[in-house]
């Protein structure tokens, strides 16, 4: 009888701690098509990290970039919560392949889902933040 309360309470103490773990800031999608010189770029990711210069904070999010897209809602991704945001794009030729850009863009996302392209510029940035 010991064993079936200990087991019980064990449970009880898992279901809690799930259902407290989506207790956390909204987070939206974020998704669309990103560019290198024109041409999609086939393995990389976009970090969106809230700009705090603009005072906004909450959640970072980021997507893989596979293929020429990016989605925060795909398999090791994660949703933005809005607003003032700088975005990283870090594009490869390929899986483990020659680095193609690591560029920093100043954006203004919606606080709701979001589709938004990024066309990174062949070339050195000017600066260490520019609009998409």
């Amino acid at each position: 009888m010991r064993r079936l309360v200990a087991v019980l309470a064990l449970l009880t103490a898992f279901v809690l701690i799930g259902c407290a773990g989506n207790s956390g800031p909204k987070r939206y999608r974020v998704s669309g098509k990103v560019t290198y010189d024109g041409q999609p770029i086939l393995f990389g990711d976009v970090l969106i990290t809230p700009d705090g210069g603009k005072k906004n904070t909450g959640p970072q999010g980021i997507a893989p970039i596979r293929d020429g897209k990016f989605d925060t809602s795909a398999t090791g991704g994660k949703g933005y919560g809005g607003g003032p945001a700088v975005i990283r794009v870090t594009g490869f030729d390929r899986e483990g392949g020659k680095l193609l850009c690591e560029r920093e863009f100043a954006v203004d996302l919606p606080v709701g889902d979001a589709t938004s392209d990024i066309a990174v510029p062949k070339g050195k940035p000017t600066g260490p933040k520019s609009d998409i």
